[in-house]
């Protein structure tokens, strides 16, 4: 009998734990979060098609239907092998129809003085060209008090989260938001099992675009000196490794993978393809994570990503045609939507070893971690949680005012840099 309970015993270690693994950043295995949203459709009574485009690593998009045409049909798009894509693209399917809905819901007027005239807003650029028309009042957020975020409430414009405000304000917001509308996105919102989850995903989006844009405006808008951080890919740990190799074959090109952590100490990579590109455009794929080996992790499989939903669908790549038929006038911000390494940009490059992982971190220990280091760099965050439903899934939304805002220039946005770079 011995060896009838040995083999259950290397059943149970080789087949059973690996599917029950909880990855970094996560409350739950992949099979029980997508236990959590699948359940969540079922009680709000809402379809779902799911499209798979590539193998193994993919992009999978998620659809979801609502009873009796109540709302457009949502799409959420997830990244990486196939139960991850495929759960991925449900929370974001989430994330989408429910972000515009709430956001609106908690949002309130309040006098343009009182939200402008804040410490965490001061001199920020889409705040001075809403200022120019001088409205009495505007549509926010209202953040509570958090210590490690400064001990101080936050009043944040609906707007820069919220890129569906301007074209539905509320009745009373007179600000003109003609010009300051460029800078409105929806980084920070995000979706998964229980709020400290979602909030640290929220956040670290947040610390991803602030990084990612400032890498493209220190390199392609005003092009310092500064070194382009490539990562040797034989420092790379074995699954990392093995993620990268995946990759390349899946798009059939050499990718490289920079550390664009700024001053934020919090890791975040992006993943490049110099031979292969959507429209002209060499799209990147960025990862943030406090364990560097799941940020360029994620960074890689982000780029298969956009490099698969273009093939599989035909209207993405027509996006990026548009993207740049709206730069066309604009040479130095065309640049840094084209993002073709030159070979200026060729000669900054520098060969860094892969950074380490920490040791794991509970995630309300993570979550302080990262909101530490935000406000040790001066660019605290705030955080809330927009809704949750029975099943657990929670929607989190992150705003950092003093964000770099640049990386809206990589989806074709007129947008320049939000401060100077030597």
């Amino acid at each position: 009998m011995r060896w009838f309970f040995r083999l259950i015993f290397i059943f149970f270690v080789k087949v059973i734990l690996p599917v029950k693994t909880i990855a970094p950043e996560r409350s739950l295995s992949l099979q029980d979060a997508e236990v959590a949203i699948d359940k969540h459709f079922f009680n709000e009574a809402i379809g779902l098609t799911v499209d798979r485009y590539g193998s193994p690593l993919s992009s999978t998009v998620a659809t979801l239907h609502f009873p009796c045409g109540s709302m457009e049909d949502c799409v959420g798009c997830g990244k990486g092998y196939e139960l991850e894509a495929r759960v991925g693209a449900k929370y974001e399917a989430y994330e989408h129809y429910m972000g515009p809905i709430c956001l609106h819901a908690s949002s309130s007027l309040q006098l343009f003085d009182a939200v402008a005239s804040q410490p965490a807003l001061s001199g920020i650029l889409p705040m001075r060209l809403l200022g120019r028309s001088q409205p009495s009042q505007i549509s926010a957020l209202t953040f509570d008090a958090d210590a490690v975020s400064g001990d101080v409430g936050l009043l944040y414009p609906s707007f820069l989260i919220n890129h569906q405000y301007a074209d539905n304000c509320l009745p009373g917001d007179d600000a003109d938001y003609s010009a300051a509308r460029r800078y409105s996105c929806g980084t920070g919102i995000a979706a998964g099992f229980g709020f400290t989850e979602a909030a640290i995903h929220a956040a670290s989006e947040v610390v991803e675009r602030h990084s990612v844009g400032r890498f493209i405006a220190q390199h392609f808008f005003y092009d310092v000196e500064e070194p382009m951080r490539s990562i040797i890919p034989d420092s790379m740990p074995a699954p990392l490794l093995q993620i990268l190799r995946d990759a390349e074959d899946a798009i059939g090109a050499s990718i490289q993978v920079y550390n664009v952590t700024s001053q934020i100490d919090y890791p975040v990579f992006i993943a490049y393809c110099q031979d292969k590109r959507i429209s002209d455009v060499h799209v990147i794929g960025g990862g943030c994570s406090l364990y560097p080996s799941h940020a360029a992790a994620r960074a890689i499989k982000e780029l298969v990503q956009q490099y698969k939903v273009a093939e599989g669908v035909d209207h993405v790549s027509h996006e990026w045609s548009r993207s740049i038929e709206n730069l066309t006038k604009y040479q130095r911000l065309l640049r840094c939507l084209r993002l073709q390494f030159d070979a200026r940009q060729r000669a900054k490059i520098s060969l860094c070893l892969m950074p380490k992982d920490p040791e794991e971190m509970f995630l309300d220990q993570h979550l302080s971690h990262l909101k530490r280091e935000c406000l040790k760099a001066d660019f605290p965050i705030w955080l809330k949680e927009l809704h949750s439903s029975d099943s657990q899934v929670s929607l989190a939304c992150a705003v950092m005012p003093k964000m770099e805002r640049f990386s809206i220039v990589s989806l074709g946005g007129r947008v320049v840099p939000s401060y100077q770079y030597s």
